[in-house]
């Protein structure tokens, strides 16, 4: 898919690197998937909690128009500075006017030491289609130590599993915008 393929419709797509430490494997497997975006016609820009802060990050979801989260995972779970980004983004309930992940693409990208911590991934879903009612590129990235080369980039299969979340959320991105109502879904509670 390509522009033309999109319409008019050229996302830009985020991608919001929660580690704590930031500029690591995350952040590679991140870029990754936004390669794969950009191939597809996305303007792509990717933002780190850890050095750029939590309101410059929650300023930028505010432009965006698709999402891909990313986290290093300790047992089976996301980090810190995930929760501490989603806690302020706004949902659009009991009086703020912004709701920025509602009804809109979301990729999802975990790092962990081995294959054991794939689930965090699960958490990190749940948030988001629940809380949110965002659009989730399933199953998501699950990149072990091993995915990694020597240079500290990835290595196949877990390079083309990256490269199909990004060809996804673009495709996904571009229905929503086809389509009210998958864009006009809300959170319930």
């Amino acid at each position: 898919m390509n522009g033309s393929a999109m319409g008019n419709f050229e996302p830009r797509v985020l991608a919001l690197d929660c580690s704590p430490t930031g500029n690591g494997r995350t952040r590679q497997a991140l870029e990754a998937v936004l390669g794969a975006a950009a191939e597809q016609g996305a303007s792509c820009s990717l933002v780190s909690v850890a050095e750029d802060g939590v309101e410059a990050a929650q300023r930028a979801v505010l432009a965006a128009d698709a999402f891909v989260f990313g986290s290093p995972m300790w047992r089976a779970s996301y980090a810190a500075p995930f929760k501490a980004l989603v806690d302020e983004i706004p949902r659009g309930m009991w009086g703020e006017k912004e709701a920025p992940l509602t009804g809109r693409a979301v990729a999802l990208v975990g790092t962990g030491a081995s294959l054991h911590h794939f689930l965090g991934l699960a958490g990190m879903r749940n948030i988001l289609i629940d809380f949110f009612a965002a659009h989730v590129v399933p199953p998501g990235l699950y990149v072990p130590s091993q995915g990694f080369g020597e240079d500290g980039l990835l290595v196949d299969p877990f390079l083309e599993h990256a490269r199909g979340q990004g060809r996804a959320l673009v495709a996904l991105a571009a229905a929503i915008n086809q389509a009210p109502a998958l864009s006009g879904v809300v959170p319930q509670a």
